[in-house]
């Protein structure tokens, strides 16, 4: 490629960190997402995630007006956690900061601090994470907010530490899973686990949240499921930690400072190579066999490597992603021996670019510069650049909005490998 450096992002691939923290505090039980900021902030945060996961988003806003944007906010944030726990009763607040609250310089984690202090009753967590505009994007606020929470989880659990564990019980672990996960992917991943009779606190939790049921109680005001307050302290009773995606390399030694567990870390567990390396570690840390089920599952990933080969064969392809799925998808993509002529994403980490011909950060215009490839994956975004150049596109990352179904598909482990790489194929056949 000629020109991997713009100085203006056209159709930018990147969203807000806030977008990432409110991805988050979704995955909570009985959780609502205030927004301090402008009403506008909160809207589009609250529109762009209804469209993706087509469920009831608990999104509201401090509603933040000029005078408080320039003499301060604090009235209106703590007007604001004040009328959502008195409306709703959450067991969770996520306050999510804007640029507009950011920028003024005011103290909200102090402003939050002062409030929780002098709360003499049982109040809600109220979990801060600071997601200023202007810093960072969408896998950066969701971290923000994972390493409050469990900042949080630290003061409320004597600083860390444990309970005296029961040896009759499954043994716990704390999983922290990546903001690229599907509902699905949530849900398969604790499947796995449970195999392993491991008892898994998955942080946060969208399987349960976002997975896309009716609700027996009806219209909710919270989120009707995901990682419960309660678990809180049994944080600290696990047997390790998991961490799973590029995105959270970073938040490795906070993570397991915060909690004081032996860390094991995956950059993704997708395709045959890393979801032997996964099962490997989980036969090993519990002394039980791979049951029989993804032993199945691996020589069928194979069989559908064999036969989705032919159809990669001398086709190259185009992915616009986020640093997780681009990680997992490639990762998936050359094993099946594809040629990936260029990989635009968020942000450019770990030892991927070796699979790619071209690897930039950067905006969905770039696509204009893959005009005879045979497939582009990214978001609903790219459809307008993959019609202007005939290229069929696979559809996958945030936001997905002119699709349904996509919550139901996972990615992760053998199966997911599988559906990817049969999806794929079906679609170069198209071509």
């Amino acid at each position: 490629m000629d020109n991997l450096i713009k100085n203006i992002e056209i159709n930018p691939l990147k969203t807000s960190s806030s977008l990432g923290a409110a991805v988050f505090f979704l995955g909570l039980k009985n959780a609502v997402v205030l927004m301090h900021g402008a009403v506008g902030c909160a809207s589009f945060d609250k529109v762009t995630l209804t469209k993706h996961f087509r469920e009831n988003i608990p999104i509201v806003t401090t509603a933040l007006n000029e005078s408080g944007a320039i003499l301060g906010g604090k009235d209106f944030l703590v007007a604001g956690i004040k009328n959502v726990y008195e409306k709703m009763k959450p067991d969770f607040i996520g306050v999510a900061s804007s640029g507009l609250t950011e920028t003024n310089g005011e103290d909200i984690a102090g402003i939050i601090k002062d409030f929780k202090d002098r709360q003499g009753i049982p109040f809600a967590d109220v979990i801060y994470a600071g997601t200023p505009d202007y810093k960072g994007g969408f896998e950066d606020g969701y971290t923000v907010a994972m390493l409050s929470l469990l900042a949080e989880a630290f003061i409320r659990n004597k600083n860390g530490i444990p309970i005296k564990k029961s040896a009759k019980r499954a043994k716990s672990i704390n999983v922290f899973c990546p903001p690229s996960f599907t509902p699905q992917d949530f849900l398969e991943l604790r499947e796995a686990l449970e195999y392993f009779n491991l008892k898994p606190l998955m942080i946060p939790d969208l399987g349960l949240s976002l997975d896309g049921h009716l609700d027996e109680r009806g219209y909710m005001q919270t989120t009707s499921d995901g990682f419960d307050a309660k678990n809180l302290q049994d944080i600290y009773n696990g047997e390790f930690n998991l961490i799973i995606g590029l995105s959270l390399k970073g938040a490795v030694k906070n993570i397991e400072g915060l909690t004081g567990l032996k860390t094991y870390y995956f950059p993704n567990i997708c395709g045959l190579k890393n979801s032997d390396k996964f099962f490997n570690l989980l036969s090993k840390s519990t002394g039980k066999e791979i049951p029989e089920k993804y032993k199945r599952q691996r020589r069928q990933l194979m069989d559908a490597y064999l036969d989705a080969h032919f159809y990669f064969s001398g086709k190259e392809i185009a992915l616009a992603l986020g640093i997780d799925l681009l990680d997992s998808f490639s990762a998936i993509y050359s094993e099946i021996g594809a040629n990936l002529k260029l990989g635009i994403t968020t942000k450019v980490a770990g030892d991927i670019e070796y699979r790619f011909l071209d690897l930039c950060e950067g905006d969905l215009d770039m696509l204009d510069t893959c005009g005879n490839a045979d497939m582009i994956v990214s978001n609903s975004n790219a459809k307008f650049y993959a019609e202007n150049l005939g290229i069929p596109l696979l559809r996958a990352g945030f936001p997905i909005i002119d699709e349904i179904g996509h919550n139901y598909k996972h990615y992760i482990l053998y199966g997911g490998a599988i559906n990817l790489a049969v999806e794929s194929a079906n679609l170069l056949n198209k071509e």
